[in-house]
């Protein structure tokens, strides 16, 4: 890397110093054809050559999205989009950025392959919460990726289905990540990483990118591990199935189209970016509609199918969740029950299991059962995590189980919400607004540390980046369910699977298998 010029297979990048000079950061590299007139719900496209050197000292637009921190009251503008009015949004966006502390390209760093969250609608790779920099200065290549969001990176439509029978359908984003992986292997050598030391990482949407990823037969020996934080999808009675079948997709899609008056693929194609993304919104109301949909190609069932038969990367995996998210999850979600005639009816869903489910529980009033939806018991999140794990073990898989409940300052009293373990397992404290201390910092470069020795050797375990030991962290056992604790300091949890959870996990399993 003479001068921090890197020959990838389109041309040549020049890299800039990061604020951290032991860092090189090339921002805004293609590695695929700008998606857009009559590639737009198309697979992505070889991306064409250039001449010269092309400079990556800025990073793109963001994918196209309702425009990031447009409301300045959301709690989301303040946390991780305080510039989020300054960014350009672009339906060009198939771009990723590369980190790396590398002076050569033999040195065969492990690399860290991050894909961001927001809902399948939203985000972008480099929003605040995220240090890259200051991440690979601890000895790792951190790729962060765009990719294609909402009703231009999920939609499924019969009139896409036939006009490209043999691509993936409904799946555009997930192939632009799946473009992006496949360019790590044949590009990132040259920026000092190991194509053969890939981890994939994601939170909460990127969280069930990475589970479609790692159960898709078109990512096979792609990747050496995967980090899951806050987003996996298993499938408790019946609420959690997020890969939807593609018919059902496909009709969403003639829905949107026949209410926006749209006719054909031509038309739909000529509509600018903008008026597209507001569909959304505007004809199926606020929520996440498009998401990836089991289309037969990249992806072929349910990811909790895939888990239940094997059919998924043999790799080891770091997996949680918050524990401020998972009941506030719940709390959103609504209550399946809040009262005892609703309970009687609720426990209809363990079938010929609903009376031993009923004395387990031990409701006899409204507000007992009020009291049994909150308790850990019934938390999807927990249970999710815990069962993934048994599965897991129950294959000779790895699997480090965390529960991230870290106190967070701040006048808003947010606890542990959906998201909040970014800003320290990615070391980005001193870019947040709260009035993060000491006990934090020391924290976060616990946690960081964790996360970076997991993509280097597929265990958290060693030293922080100071040299110190960290504490133990064991892997996830169906006889010794360790789960890592993250509150002032990491400690396995004592949160334990009461009778009540594992009542709802056997009764899962069987019911799957």
């Amino acid at each position: 890397m003479e001068n921090f010029i890197v020959k990838t297979e389109n041309g040549l990048v020049q890299g800039v110093h990061g604020y951290d000079p032991r860092v090189v950061a090339f921002k805004g590299i293609p590695y695929a054809a700008p998606p857009v007139g009559k590639l737009r719900w198309r697979v992505p496209q070889p991306c064409e050559n250039w001449e010269g050197i092309r400079m990556a000292d800025k990073y793109p637009a963001v994918a196209g999205q309702e425009q990031p921190g447009i409301d300045p009251n959301s709690f989301w503008t303040k946390e991780m989009h305080p510039a989020g009015t300054e960014l350009k949004v672009s339906e060009d966006c198939l771009y990723l950025n590369v980190f790396t502390p590398a002076r050569k390209a033999d040195e065969k760093l492990p690399v860290l392959f991050y894909i961001h969250g927001g809902g399948y609608r939203g985000g972008y790779p480099h929003e605040v919460e995220f240090d890259w920099e200051h991440m690979a200065a601890k000895g790792v290549v951190v790729v962060a990726i765009a990719y294609r969001l909402g009703i231009l990176g999920f939609l499924a439509n019969p009139m896409l289905s036939a006009e490209a029978p043999e691509e993936a359908k409904g799946n555009y984003g997930l192939m632009d990540q799946l473009a992006a992986l496949k360019w790590v292997q044949r590009n990132i050598a040259a920026f000092g990483g190991d194509p053969s030391k890939v981890t994939i990482a994601g939170q909460s949407a990127g969280a069930m990118s990475v589970q479609n990823l790692i159960t898709s037969p078109l990512a096979k020996g792609l990747m050496a591990g995967a980090i899951i934080e806050s987003g996996l999808t298993i499938n408790f009675e019946d609420r959690m199935k997020r890969n939807h079948p593609l018919a059902e997709g496909e009709a969403l899609g003639a829905e949107i189209f026949e209410k926006a008056g749209i006719h054909s693929l031509e038309e739909a194609r000529a509509l600018p970016m903008e008026e597209v993304v507001m569909l959304e919104d505007k004809y199926l109301g606020p929520g996440i509609h498009f998401e990836p949909v089991i289309d037969g190609i990249v992806i072929k069932e349910n990811n909790f199918d895939a888990y239940i038969h094997g059919n998924y990367e043999k790799i080891p995996v770091l997996v949680g969740h918050t524990s401020g998210e998972a009941a506030s999850f719940a709390r959103a979600f609504g209550s399946p029950a809040k009262t005892l005639a609703e309970f009687e009816e609720y426990a209809k869903v363990y079938g010929d299991k609903a009376e031993e489910f009923k004395s387990l529980c031990k409701v006899s009033s409204d507000a007992d059962v009020e009291e049994l939806m909150t308790s850990f018991s019934m938390l999807d999140m927990p249970a999710g995590v815990r069962l993934f794990g048994e599965l897991q073990d129950a294959q000779g898989r790895t699997t480090y189980v965390y529960d991230f409940n870290a106190d967070i300052p701040g006048e808003d009293n947010a606890g542990s919400y959906h998201g909040s373990e970014l800003w320290f397992a990615y070391d980005a404290l001193a870019r947040c607004w709260r009035p993060f201390t000491g006990k934090h910092y020391d924290l976060a470069r616990q946690v960081s540390s964790y996360w970076i020795n997991f993509v280097k050797t597929g265990d958290p375990n060693g030293c922080d980046n100071f040299g110190n030991p960290l504490p133990r962290w064991e892997a996830f056992k169906k006889g010794d369910a360790f789960v890592m604790e993250f509150q002032d300091t990491p400690a396995r949890s004592e949160k334990k699977i009461d009778p009540i959870m594992r009542f709802r996990i056997d009764y899962t399993l069987a019911k799957a298998k």
